[in-house]
């Protein structure tokens, strides 16, 4: 079963859909490969013009496949901290398209997915859509550039609570504080998005790219910031904080967490 599904219409729109709808579309290892190739391969399409990513059946995506994340605490933090700079950029990469990005949220979205989603240049959600950057609730720092693009969306002390609380919020909160731009009934989602994307193409597709480019702001400033994230997270992975939260999660409750 392919991981990530990709259409392309007549007008240079592009469907990505995570597809793994048993898992809630929750982010491994292999979907992070197949995205990336996914990616590549767009690069090569001339009639590209705007991509519209969503999630398959119920939720957008889960955030971090918990299986791959407990993998992680048998590695060392080197080989954690490259494995996650690769695993964010498997993802991050799309924006190499620049071409816009529309997040079309038919669900939850949590942790590095809804990340995923703040990374695209416009969100739209359901009506249905809980968000939440619940990094912290595992004992982990926020990653997959959750410090860089949340404060450039919503402001440096709204980012700073969303980050430290971990709380998940309903969509029209999130399009109270301007992270989403739209909220409609989950069966025009997708509709929505498109719609988004075919107002955009009336636009002159040079200055369109030039504009992204200048809105996604200083390509370092991002790339500090995932280094500073994989570095974080390469210590978390090790540590009793997220052995609690990860063994709160599969045994669905709240974690215990102590100052060590």
């Amino acid at each position: 079963m392919a991981l990530v599904l990709r259409t392309i219409d007549s007008e240079g729109i592009a469907t990505l859909t995570l597809n793994d709808e048993g898992n809630l579309n929750a982010m491994s290892d292999e979907m992070a490969q197949e995205f990336a190739a996914t990616i590549q391969a767009l690069q090569s399409e001339k009639a590209l013009r705007a991509v519209v990513l969503t999630g398959a059946g119920k939720a957008f995506s889960a955030g971090g496949h918990l299986s791959m994340l407990e993998a992680k605490r048998s590695k060392s933090p080197e080989e954690n901290r490259v494995g996650m700079l690769g695993f964010y950029n498997s993802f991050l990469c799309m924006r190499d398209l620049n071409v816009p990005l529309i997040a079309a949220m038919n669900g939850a979205a949590v942790g590095a997915g809804l990340c995923v989603a703040c990374a695209c240049d416009f969100r739209v959600a359901s009506d249905t859509t809980k968000l939440g950057f619940t990094f912290l609730k595992l004992g982990l720092h926020p990653g997959m550039g959750a410090t860089y693009f949340v404060p450039r969306i919503v402001g440096s002390g709204m980012a700073t609570e969303l980050l430290l609380t971990g709380r998940v919020i309903n969509a029209d909160e999130a399009h109270r504080i301007g992270i989403v731009s739209r909220v409609c009934p989950v069966a025009d989602v997708l509709k929505e998005a498109r719609a988004i994307a075919t107002e955009i193409l009336s636009c002159g597709p040079d200055a369109t790219a030039q504009l992204l480019q200048t809105m996604r702001g200083d390509p370092a400033l991002l790339t500090k910031a995932l280094e500073r994230e994989a570095a974080c997270q390469s210590v978390n992975y090790a540590s009793a904080e997220f052995a609690e939260g990860v063994a709160a999660v599969k045994e669905k409750r709240s974690a215990r967490f102590t100052k060590s």
